[in-house]
């Protein structure tokens, strides 16, 4: 395992998902292959970042952002980019009508961290840290996928927690909100962390990173079905079943 090795949500998630898809990914250097959705997130997620890091902050400049940030990478046809694109271009005008009525000042935008845990170096991006004028701190995922989550997955949502914990240890303050805004419906859902649940949270990062350091990857076959290389793992039983529909 290298030195500079760091473990962070996107690692923990995918050894989680399957310790062998991690290894797939981070150590034999597969690509999860482009789609339209991935593509999606992205130009969203880079197109608010350039708003909100700007000076003027506009109906105008929002929807230069977008189209900035726009690529055609990953969509399968034209037919797909305009409704993609149609479908973003809804998602901020709700968007900038929701920002332009709040009171709160927007602190940070895509703000990394990178704190210690145990031995290890964790590290992460937090889309976005607001600030309310009686002194409250929110801080804030956001989502582009169409279906919106139940507030119990909201509650359980690591990622959350690994921000809280970001929050208090590396910032120098609690978070007094903390939300998942679901873009396409122009919805957030708030959550709450207490501290046993961050400690959980950050001792299941810290059992990870012992795992993989510890090259611990077997893989999880009950999962083959929803993983992005189905076809292309040798101990994907997906794949094994495919052979035996559709022998050659």
């Amino acid at each position: 395992m290298r030195e500079d090795f760091k473990i962070s949500y996107s690692r923990v998630n995918a050894y989680l998902f399957c310790p062998y898809k991690y290894k797939l990914i981070y150590l034999d250097n597969f690509h999860i292959p482009v789609n339209a959705n991935v593509t999606f997130g992205h130009i969203i997620h880079k197109a608010l970042e350039q708003f909100h890091s700007g000076k003027e902050q506009s109906y105008n400049v929002l929807f230069e952002c977008y189209d900035d940030a726009w690529k055609n990478d990953g969509f399968t046809d034209p037919q797909q980019i305009f409704e993609y694109y149609e479908c973003g271009k809804r998602m901020l005008v709700n968007y900038y009508k929701s920002f332009s009525k709040s009171d709160a000042e927007v602190l940070y935008v895509e703000r990394a961290f990178d704190a210690n845990i145990g031995r290890y170096k964790f590290i992460g991006i937090i889309d976005r840290i607001d600030r309310y004028p009686d002194g409250k701190y929110e801080i804030m995922d956001y989502k582009t996928h169409v279906k919106v989550w139940e507030q119990e997955r909201v509650d359980r949502d690591l990622q959350l927690s690994f921000y809280a914990y970001a929050c208090k240890n590396i910032f120098g303050f609690n978070p007094d909100e903390i939300s998942i805004y679901f873009l396409s419906e122009n919805r957030k859902i708030y959550t709450k962390r207490s501290k046993s649940e961050i400690a959980d949270a950050i001792n299941l990062a810290i059992l990870t990173a012992e795992n993989i350091t510890a090259e611990k990857f077997n893989p999880d076959v009950s999962k083959c079905q929803l993983c992005d290389f189905k076809l292309k793992c040798k101990f994907s039983v997906y794949k094994e079943a495919c052979a035996e529909l559709c022998p050659a």
